[in-house]
């Protein structure tokens, strides 16, 4: 085989393998109970979860920077989905300076919305924040798929609870598809451009509302 080839495939490998230690995924139900987990300079802990939507159908993606959950929130079954997912976040080492909420893949048509309120507790130096996202479908001033907040002072334990939540009238539908926190350590690094994945899974919600039937409030 030419050498040429072999190096190519090693390369290959070292991007998958990479991209790999980067981002690790498992559903939501087989993290509650357990124990902690560390990526990069992050480490989660004490996962739980409660709301109409099963944990086992909730999917949860480490990254070197957060933490990402996908699924598929929507107003088709015969009550709206909801969650409320709650966990706790330190860092290895250093401090914890913000967090950044990012919600995307949704998808609203008349009279609903899809919504992610987030509280965060900080442990140390008993603080209260709070995020929201929200989409109202188009042209509702109130649309924000992003909210930022920057801990005052820097902290090195917090405790979130997110609230996940789709609703729509008996005249719209709504879907979510994913959920995302980036949080910023204490190297004053800003928080980077979400990842692509919320972009790739808004066909997803598309072909969902596709699907739509009426719903009572």
């Amino acid at each position: 085989m030419p050498a040429k080839t072999i190096f190519g495939g090693l390369c290959a490998l070292a991007v998958f393998a990479a991209a790999h230690q980067q981002a690790q995924a498992v559903t939501l139900d087989s993290l509650i109970g357990g124990g902690s987990i560390t990526v990069g300079d992050l480490v989660f802990s004490n996962f739980n979860e409660t709301g109409t939507l099963p944990a086992s159908s909730i999917t949860v993606n480490f990254t070197a920077t957060g933490i990402q959950f996908t699924a598929d929130w929507n107003t088709l079954s015969p009550n709206s989905d909801s969650s409320i997912i709650s966990y706790d976040v330190a860092p290895v080492s250093g401090t914890l300076v913000s967090s950044t909420l990012n919600m995307g893949g949704n998808a609203v048509v008349g009279d609903a919305s899809a919504s992610v309120g987030e509280t965060i507790f900080d442990l140390v130096n008993s603080k209260t924040y709070s995020l929201q996202a929200f989409d109202g479908g188009p042209g509702n001033p109130n649309n924000s798929l992003t909210d930022t907040v920057t801990f005052n002072p820097d902290t090195t334990a917090i405790h979130v609870i997110k609230s996940i939540d789709v609703a729509a009238s008996d005249t719209g539908t709504a879907s979510l598809n994913f959920v995302e926190n980036i949080y910023t350590s204490g190297s004053g690094e800003e928080p980077p451009i979400p990842e692509p994945m919320s972009l790739a899974l808004i066909p997803l919600s598309v072909a969902a509302l596709a699907l739509r039937k009426k719903i009572a409030w």
